[in-house]
């Protein structure tokens, strides 16, 4: 009489297990190596005059909205006096500038048909 052999299957979630604990031990190593920022440097746009476009939309701590220098009382007004067609902003943002108050002027530009906002920083280091 014959025994008969066998066969032993590799179970597929073993592998599946394998995997899944490299991803972890990847995931605690890369998250070890990063250390937190402990300064964050926000947007700075103070003395960008050679490097920004003419045309660019500047944006001040208390919310006044410049272009061409000329003053305008928000982006609505800039919005409803150019001719020109806005497909294109370059929005240069004061450093103290509340994130609610830049939000909101983006809103603002893309309900008013702007295809593309370019929010203008300079890293500092």
């Amino acid at each position: 009489m014959k025994k008969r052999r066998q066969s032993s299957k590799a179970e597929p979630t073993i592998s599946l297990i394998n995997i899944v604990f490299l991803i972890l031990i990847f995931f605690m190593v890369a998250g070890t190596l990063s250390s937190p920022s402990e300064t964050v440097s926000f947007v700075q746009t103070e003395g960008l005059e050679c490097c920004t476009s003419p045309d660019a939309v500047e944006i001040n701590a208390a919310g006044a909205v410049f272009c061409e220098s000329q003053k305008f009382s928000s982006v609505a007004a800039l919005l409803d006096t150019r001719e020109d067609d806005f497909s294109q902003i370059r929005l240069l943002p004061d450093r103290e500038l509340p994130a609610n108050d830049l939000l909101s002027v983006i809103g603002t530009l893309k309900d008013g048909g702007v295809e593309r906002i370019v929010v203008v920083t300079e890293h500092t280091s």
